[in-house]
Protein backbone atom coordinates (compact mmCIF):
# COMPACT_ATOMS: atom_id res chain seq x y z
CA UNK A 1 0.00 0.00 0.00
CA UNK A 2 1.37 3.39 -0.85
CA UNK A 3 0.03 6.95 0.00
CA UNK A 4 -0.35 10.11 -1.88
CA UNK A 5 -1.34 13.25 -0.63
CA UNK A 6 -2.63 16.41 -2.41
CA UNK A 7 -1.14 19.39 -1.45
CA UNK A 8 -3.25 22.60 -2.95
CA UNK A 9 -0.96 25.76 -3.06
CA UNK A 10 -1.07 28.64 -1.16
CA UNK A 11 -3.26 31.35 -1.33
CA UNK A 12 -2.63 33.28 -4.69
CA UNK A 13 -3.08 36.96 -5.85
CA UNK A 14 -6.58 36.54 -7.07
CA UNK A 15 -7.66 39.40 -9.22
CA UNK A 16 -4.35 40.96 -9.75
CA UNK A 17 -2.88 41.56 -13.06
CA UNK A 18 -0.32 38.50 -11.78
CA UNK A 19 -2.68 35.87 -9.88
CA UNK A 20 0.48 32.87 -10.77
CA UNK A 21 2.21 34.17 -7.34
CA UNK A 22 1.95 33.55 -3.87
CA UNK A 23 0.28 36.02 -1.31
CA UNK A 24 2.00 37.44 1.95
CA UNK A 25 -1.00 35.12 3.37
CA UNK A 26 -0.05 32.15 0.76
CA UNK A 27 3.48 32.01 1.76
CA UNK A 28 2.71 31.55 5.63
CA UNK A 29 0.05 28.85 4.64
CA UNK A 30 2.79 26.96 2.93
CA UNK A 31 5.59 27.38 5.54
CA UNK A 32 3.03 26.26 8.08
CA UNK A 33 2.53 23.17 5.72
CA UNK A 34 5.89 22.79 5.82
CA UNK A 35 6.12 22.51 9.66
CA UNK A 36 3.23 20.47 10.12
CA UNK A 37 5.49 17.95 7.46
CA UNK A 38 8.27 18.48 9.65
CA UNK A 39 6.88 17.94 13.25
CA UNK A 40 5.02 14.78 11.57
CA UNK A 41 8.42 13.77 10.31
CA UNK A 42 7.31 13.46 6.91
CA UNK A 43 8.99 11.64 4.00
CA UNK A 44 8.23 11.55 0.23
CA UNK A 45 9.76 8.98 -1.38
CA UNK A 46 8.63 11.31 -4.94
CA UNK A 47 7.57 14.70 -5.14
CA UNK A 48 5.27 15.86 -8.68
CA UNK A 49 4.41 19.67 -8.69
CA UNK A 50 2.54 21.41 -11.29
CA UNK A 51 3.43 23.80 -14.07
CA UNK A 52 2.60 27.10 -12.35
CA UNK A 53 5.00 29.62 -10.24
CA UNK A 54 2.62 29.01 -7.16
CA UNK A 55 2.91 24.80 -7.10
CA UNK A 56 6.48 25.51 -7.30
CA UNK A 57 6.71 28.11 -4.75
CA UNK A 58 4.38 26.23 -2.31
CA UNK A 59 6.15 23.05 -2.39
CA UNK A 60 9.72 24.83 -1.93
CA UNK A 61 8.56 26.10 1.61
CA UNK A 62 6.41 23.48 2.27
CA UNK A 63 9.64 20.99 1.90
CA UNK A 64 11.92 22.94 2.44
CA UNK A 65 12.48 21.80 6.48
CA UNK A 66 12.88 17.95 5.32
CA UNK A 67 14.91 18.07 2.76
CA UNK A 68 12.09 17.21 0.10
CA UNK A 69 13.47 17.57 -3.51
CA UNK A 70 10.79 17.96 -6.51
CA UNK A 71 10.58 14.91 -8.46
CA UNK A 72 8.76 15.73 -11.79
CA UNK A 73 6.73 18.78 -12.83
CA UNK A 74 3.57 17.28 -14.62
CA UNK A 75 1.12 19.66 -16.73
CA UNK A 76 -1.16 16.67 -15.37
CA UNK A 77 -1.30 18.96 -12.29
CA UNK A 78 -2.24 21.78 -14.14
CA UNK A 79 -5.13 23.83 -13.02
CA UNK A 80 -8.25 23.85 -15.78
CA UNK A 81 -8.29 28.48 -15.76
CA UNK A 82 -6.95 31.14 -14.65
CA UNK A 83 -8.92 33.30 -12.63
CA UNK A 84 -8.41 36.34 -14.97
CA UNK A 85 -9.73 33.65 -17.98
CA UNK A 86 -12.75 32.57 -15.78
CA UNK A 87 -13.10 37.00 -14.78
CA UNK A 88 -13.01 37.48 -18.43
CA UNK A 89 -15.57 35.20 -19.30
CA UNK A 90 -17.80 36.49 -16.70
CA UNK A 91 -17.32 39.97 -18.33
CA UNK A 92 -18.24 38.61 -21.92
CA UNK A 93 -21.28 36.56 -20.49
CA UNK A 94 -23.07 39.41 -17.54
CA UNK A 95 -21.18 42.72 -19.12
CA UNK A 96 -20.43 43.68 -15.98
CA UNK A 97 -16.21 44.71 -16.24
CA UNK A 98 -15.03 42.76 -13.51
CA UNK A 99 -11.87 42.86 -13.82
CA UNK A 100 -11.55 46.40 -15.14
CA UNK A 101 -14.29 48.50 -12.80
CA UNK A 102 -12.70 49.04 -9.43
CA UNK A 103 -16.50 49.84 -8.08
CA UNK A 104 -17.77 46.24 -8.51
CA UNK A 105 -17.64 44.81 -5.35
CA UNK A 106 -15.35 42.23 -4.24
CA UNK A 107 -18.26 39.83 -3.31
CA UNK A 108 -19.90 40.40 -6.91
CA UNK A 109 -16.47 39.38 -8.55
CA UNK A 110 -16.06 36.17 -6.35
CA UNK A 111 -19.82 35.57 -7.24
CA UNK A 112 -19.66 35.40 -10.86
CA UNK A 113 -16.44 33.66 -10.52
CA UNK A 114 -18.27 30.72 -8.74
CA UNK A 115 -21.02 31.15 -11.71
CA UNK A 116 -18.93 30.94 -14.16
CA UNK A 117 -17.10 27.69 -12.91
CA UNK A 118 -20.71 25.99 -11.61
CA UNK A 119 -21.69 26.69 -16.08
CA UNK A 120 -18.50 25.25 -16.95
CA UNK A 121 -18.62 22.05 -14.76
CA UNK A 122 -21.83 21.40 -15.99
CA UNK A 123 -21.22 22.21 -19.70
CA UNK A 124 -23.23 24.96 -19.73
CA UNK A 125 -20.49 27.21 -21.06
CA UNK A 126 -17.59 27.81 -23.46
CA UNK A 127 -14.59 29.68 -21.76
CA UNK A 128 -11.95 30.99 -24.52
CA UNK A 129 -8.56 29.22 -23.86
CA UNK A 130 -10.31 26.43 -21.21
CA UNK A 131 -10.61 22.79 -21.97
CA UNK A 132 -14.16 21.54 -21.50
CA UNK A 133 -14.80 19.96 -17.81
CA UNK A 134 -14.64 16.65 -19.56
CA UNK A 135 -11.63 16.91 -21.23
CA UNK A 136 -9.67 18.28 -17.94
CA UNK A 137 -11.32 15.26 -16.23
CA UNK A 138 -9.69 12.83 -18.39
CA UNK A 139 -6.23 14.81 -18.16
CA UNK A 140 -6.18 14.68 -14.45
CA UNK A 141 -7.49 10.78 -14.61
CA UNK A 142 -4.26 10.45 -16.99
CA UNK A 143 -1.96 11.93 -14.67
CA UNK A 144 -3.25 10.07 -11.81
CA UNK A 145 -3.07 6.01 -13.48
CA UNK A 146 0.34 7.39 -14.58
CA UNK A 147 1.22 8.28 -11.09
CA UNK A 148 0.23 5.36 -9.22
CA UNK A 149 1.42 2.79 -11.86
CA UNK A 150 4.90 4.51 -11.67
CA UNK A 151 5.19 4.24 -7.63
CA UNK A 152 6.72 1.01 -5.98
CA UNK A 153 4.72 -0.48 -3.20
CA UNK A 154 5.30 1.32 0.85
CA UNK A 155 5.91 4.96 -1.17
CA UNK A 156 4.99 7.94 0.26
CA UNK A 157 4.20 10.92 -2.59
CA UNK A 158 3.24 14.20 -2.58
CA UNK A 159 0.97 16.56 -5.58
CA UNK A 160 1.38 19.92 -4.99
CA UNK A 161 -1.27 21.48 -7.28
CA UNK A 162 -4.72 23.43 -7.35
CA UNK A 163 -8.09 22.64 -6.22
CA UNK A 164 -9.67 22.01 -9.90
CA UNK A 165 -7.19 19.38 -9.84
CA UNK A 166 -7.80 18.26 -6.50
CA UNK A 167 -11.45 17.79 -7.14
CA UNK A 168 -11.20 15.80 -10.37
CA UNK A 169 -9.55 13.41 -8.45
CA UNK A 170 -11.98 12.93 -5.71
CA UNK A 171 -14.65 12.68 -8.32
CA UNK A 172 -12.63 9.79 -9.99
CA UNK A 173 -11.82 7.83 -7.10
CA UNK A 174 -15.53 8.54 -5.57
CA UNK A 175 -17.29 7.83 -9.60
CA UNK A 176 -19.05 11.31 -9.28
CA UNK A 177 -20.29 13.21 -12.58
CA UNK A 178 -18.64 16.05 -13.89
CA UNK A 179 -21.08 18.20 -12.35
CA UNK A 180 -19.65 17.76 -9.01
CA UNK A 181 -16.53 19.45 -10.16
CA UNK A 182 -17.72 22.63 -9.13
CA UNK A 183 -18.99 21.84 -5.38
CA UNK A 184 -15.66 20.39 -4.53
CA UNK A 185 -13.35 23.23 -5.95
CA UNK A 186 -15.68 25.63 -4.28
CA UNK A 187 -14.79 24.34 -0.54
CA UNK A 188 -10.99 23.03 -1.01
CA UNK A 189 -8.98 25.55 1.31
CA UNK A 190 -5.49 26.86 0.33
CA UNK A 191 -2.67 24.86 1.39
CA UNK A 192 -5.01 21.69 2.22
CA UNK A 193 -4.10 18.08 2.43
CA UNK A 194 -5.78 15.40 0.66
CA UNK A 195 -4.83 11.75 1.19
CA UNK A 196 -5.36 9.25 -0.80
CA UNK A 197 -4.17 5.29 -0.30
CA UNK A 198 -3.34 3.22 -3.38
CA UNK A 199 -1.79 -0.34 -4.65
CA UNK A 200 -2.56 -2.73 -7.68
CA UNK A 201 -5.56 -3.45 -6.35
CA UNK A 202 -7.09 -0.08 -6.39
CA UNK A 203 -6.88 3.21 -4.96
CA UNK A 204 -9.63 5.07 -2.32
CA UNK A 205 -9.66 8.25 -0.54
CA UNK A 206 -8.52 8.50 2.98
CA UNK A 207 -9.13 12.53 3.93
CA UNK A 208 -10.26 14.99 2.02
CA UNK A 209 -9.73 18.87 2.60
CA UNK A 210 -7.59 18.75 6.10
CA UNK A 211 -7.14 22.64 7.17
CA UNK A 212 -6.08 21.06 10.57
CA UNK A 213 -2.27 22.11 10.05
CA UNK A 214 -3.01 25.59 9.94
CA UNK A 215 -3.93 28.41 12.65
CA UNK A 216 -7.37 30.11 11.94
CA UNK A 217 -5.88 33.05 11.03
CA UNK A 218 -4.18 31.06 8.19
CA UNK A 219 -7.45 29.66 6.97
CA UNK A 220 -8.63 30.84 3.21
CA UNK A 221 -10.32 29.60 0.34
CA UNK A 222 -9.10 31.83 -2.48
Amino acid sequence: MSKLTLLRHGQAAFGASDYDQLSTLGQLQAQATGEFFLQRESQFDRVWIGPRRRHRATAELALAGIGGMISEIDDGLDEFAEGTQLLAGAEQRTGLRVMSDVGVPAATRLRLYAEEIHLWANGRIVVDGVAPATQFRISVAHWLRRATADTASGQNVLAVTSAGVIAAVLCEVAGLPDSALAHYIGVIGNASLTGLVFSGKGIALEYFNGTGHLAPDLLSGI
